[in-house]
This record gives C-alpha cells, structure tokens and sequence, in this order.
C-alpha cells in the first residue's frame, strides 16, 4: 500500500515539474550557444530566464518566458495535456546620437501601437537605449519533456529558429 502511495506522488511530482524541467533544458541549450544565463525568476506556474549573447553580432541578451495554463493538476493534464505559451523575447542595445534616428524610432513605433501580432507573429518594441523583438508561441510541453535526446532536439531546433527570426528583425537596429 505504501509503494502505491508513493507510486502516485511521484507522478504528481513529475507532472506539476514538466515546466521547470523544460527550463533546465533551455538553459542547457543556451548555454552551449555561447549565451549563460544571468538572471532567473520564478512563479509557480510562470519562469523566465535571461541570457547574455556575448559573442553574438546583433543580440545583447535574450529573454525566454514559459508561462504555463493547463496540465498542473491531473485531470487538467489528462484532458487538455501540458501547454504553455513560450516567450522569445530578442533585445538590441542601441545608442542614439543622430535626431534622425529618434524620428525613425518613433515613426515605428507609432506604427506598431495599434498593431496586435497574432500568436506566433514578432512584435518590436523600443524602451530608451534597447530595442526588442518578441515572439510568442502556444507549445505543449509534454512534446518536449521526458521524451529523451529527440524530445531535447526537437526544442532547441524551435528555440533556434524563433531566435534566428529575431534577430533578423533587429539587424537594421544594430549600430
């Protein structure tokens, strides 16, 4: 009876931890790009990481946020499975000097106020000295997680790509 017991609270363990295992993992691929993680913050459902591109042409860091819905409990995960919305958010450092490029900056971002990218679209936003690119996709994190190297493969070529579509939309930022 004891090792049934202990049998259930392993699987609810394994279940309500898929995300932060998930978070290990872009850690890991990450940091074997060359991009160490320098700032960790955490909710119950909600983690976000923030990675420094130090050898990177275009980034200066990236930000990488699983927010989970569903899957924490196990009815929820029986029925609807594990998804979470995965957040790719790419910034630039930029230092305005030219009064042209402050026209320009605000001439998109006038553009892009009322602009509402679909889920899955790249979003830029200008803050002061850094211009971003956020990109945000609906995943199921049971994909991803205990599925061995295939699993661990998969997501990193997603994480890949989403970055390199970013930073394709910040390389005319770049100074």
């Amino acid at each position: 009876m004891l090792g049934l017991l202990n049998k259930f609270n392993h699987k609810s363990e394994i279940r309500e931890s898929k995300d932060e295992i998930l978070v290990g993992e872009v850690v890991r691929a990450m940091a074997r790009q060359g991009c160490p993680a320098i700032a960790f913050r955490s909710d119950s459902d909600f983690q976000r990481v923030r990675f420094r591109c130090p050898k990177d042409p275009v980034l200066h860091s990236v930000y990488v946020t699983l927010d989970r819905k569903t899957g924490s409990g196990a009815i929820s995960g029986a029925l609807l499975g594990s998804k979470a919305t995965l957040s790719i958010t790419a910034e630039v450092k930029i230092y305005l000097t030219d009064p042209d490029d402050i026209l320009a900056m605000y001439r998109t971002d006038l553009a892009h106020l009322f602009k509402m990218p679909i889920l899955g679209g790249i979003r830029l936003n200008h803050e002061l000295n850094s211009v971003y690119a956020t990109a945000a996709l609906l995943i199921d994190i049971d994909q991803y997680v205990l599925k061995g190297e295939p699993g661990v493969q998969s997501f990193m070529g997603l994480l890949a790509q989403n970055i390199a579509a970013l930073r394709e939309k910040l390389a005319s930022y770049r100074r």
